[in-house]
């Protein structure tokens, strides 16, 4: 039987560990119910494919009597059906149309097509309807349910799926970490959710009876990191729910606190180390779980060596360099993934996703040298790269000097800066810009990285970073945000991080061949 097979023929049948109902509302309607069961089987759902540049389709078993077991049982197709809901939770490519839009614009679709398959009902969006040039520390979320006879009680299924793909400007909060020893990126949404979701449970059970509650919860790259911290704080402080009744299974999941940080944010902290930082022969007790390939790079900022660390069991998918494999997984590439497929030969190893790492921490020195020199910087620089007018988008325009300017002052951190400063920065910047774009790719440019260059380039300027570090910062955000190639091994580490990537570990390695640390198999 081949791994992929095998994974998918897994059976979940341990029994219900025993779960408190959240407190009953006076008027509750007993009879009242939303959503439905679902027969157990394959199920479509689509997700954002950065590779091929549209929306793509992919085959997920789910069954309800996932939710039949305690949380605290690994389940390997729980896993998967989270990473198909995770990945439909990215905005649709098709939204990109009215990328600059507010409003209803679709980029929910693959998500709320997910939902209604698998028989949820009462869904709601947050942050869906923004201008996906916007920045900040927030994060978008769903919440749905649905109510069923499970192992013959009256049992609700709700769902809290993050968002961590397609979201534009809300990618710099991935670069604030704060002054603080927590990223404050990852923290501040995560308030927000809970809140969100103590006010979506007290409404579901003022409109009828709820039974037993289970909490799916899941996340993807940022949204992981969201994810992971928020488990904590609802087994810590829903005193309705039971730890046994919550599912958490994140992706790609970055670090976010440090051993004395947060302390209603921690849960199973560091679970794959025994006290003295050696690792331990076999995952303890946990119902959170970080599925991580071993060559992604995201999942490695912010570097342990700064003393960051996950809530939960990390899970490390093997990249390879087995002939076999990565025939295999190449395979499945071509048939499974659109018409850009993954080529996994020329993804990063662990040990090369480590030497960059090394390579990070020399040029950034310390946690608090990147927040004093380099936090700001690179944030409006990644700011730059995801802002994008009605114009940019529909008639291909590229700003003129004078219009990067203006858009340069209105940046969070340059809105106070001289303005003759922020000029000479962007003169500067248009004669940089030409090297740049040759270094990236010479022969073929594409529209975006001519949209998004000078405007990087002169935010870097406009802190009096370095020209070469400079132009090397924007050479590596435009090959990430436009290029498919993957040419050094910090390219070919973040390009572990596609979905793509995700999804063929996960259907081909068989949860045996996961280990507590990241691993490259020959």
């Amino acid at each position: 039987m081949k791994r992929r097979d095998f994974c998918k023929a897994l059976v979940c049948s341990a029994a219900l560990a025993p779960g408190l109902a959240l407190p009953r509302a006076e008027a509750a309607a007993k009879s009242q119910t939303v959503g439905r069961a679902v027969p157990a089987g394959n199920y479509t759902m689509s997700f954002r494919s950065e590779l091929s540049q549209m929306d793509i389709e992919h085959e997920y078993y789910y069954s309800d009597s996932f939710f039949a077991h305690s949380s605290i049982q690994y389940d390997h197709q729980l896993a998967l059906a989270t990473l198909g809901m995770v990945t439909a939770a990215f905005n649709t490519w098709a939204s990109d149309a009215k990328y600059w839009a507010n409003g209803n614009v679709g980029r929910e679709n693959s998500l709320d097509a997910a939902y209604t398959k698998l028989g949820f009902g009462d869904v709601k969006y947050r942050y869906y309807d923004v201008d996906v040039g916007k920045a900040g520390d927030f994060v978008g979320w769903s919440t749905a349910r649905k109510t069923i006879t499970l192992n013959g009680k009256r049992t609700t299924i709700v769902a809290l799926i993050l968002r961590g793909g397609g979201y534009g400007g809300e990618w710099v909060s991935n670069l604030h970490t704060g002054a603080g020893h927590a990223h404050s990126g990852f923290i501040i949404p995560v308030h927000e959710v809970f809140a969100d979701l103590k006010n979506y449970l007290a409404a579901a059970q003022q409109k009828g009876e709820l039974g037993v509650v289970k909490l799916w919860m899941g996340g993807y790259s940022r949204g992981a990191a969201v994810a992971n911290l928020l488990a904590a704080r609802v087994n810590r402080e829903l005193s309705g729910l039971e730890r046994e009744n919550v599912f958490v299974y994140t992706f790609a999941t970055p670090v976010a606190l440090g051993p004395q940080d947060y302390p209603d944010l921690q849960q199973d902290y560091d679970n794959n180390h025994n006290a003295d930082g050696s690792l331990k022969e076999s995952w303890g007790e946990s119902n959170i779980f970080n599925i991580i390939s071993s060559g992604d790079i995201v999942p490695h900022l912010l570097p342990e060596e700064w003393g960051f660390h996950r809530n939960g069991n990390d899970r490390f998918l093997p990249s390879t360099r087995n002939e076999e494999e990565l025939e295999d997984l190449n395979e499945m590439g071509k048939n499974d993934f659109g018409p850009t497929p993954l080529d996994f030969s020329w993804l990063a190893t662990d040990k090369e996703t480590d030497e960059v790492m090394l390579r990070m921490e020399e040029y950034f020195i310390s946690r608090e040298n990147y927040h004093e020199k380099y936090e700001a910087a690179l944030m409006d620089m990644i700011q730059c790269a995801f802002i994008r007018s009605e114009k940019e988008v529909t008639q291909n325009k590229v700003l003129d000097d004078g219009e990067v300017i203006q858009r340069l002052r209105t940046l969070t951190h340059l809105k106070n800066m001289d303005y003759w400063k922020i000029s000479r920065a962007v003169w500067a910047a248009s004669t940089m810009s030409r090297a740049v774009l040759k270094r990236v790719d010479a022969e073929n440019i594409p529209i975006r990285a001519q949209q998004i260059v000078v405007p990087i380039l002169a935010v870097g300027l406009c802190y009096g970073l370095e020209s070469e570090a400079v132009s090397l910062i924007a050479k590596y955000i435009l090959m990430f945000v436009s290029m498919r190639s993957a040419p050094d091994d910090a390219i070919r580490a973040a390009f572990c991080h596609h979905c793509e990537n995700y999804i063929a570990l996960m259907e081909y390695y068989a949860p045996s061949e996961h280990c507590m640390e990241a691993t490259t198999r020959t």
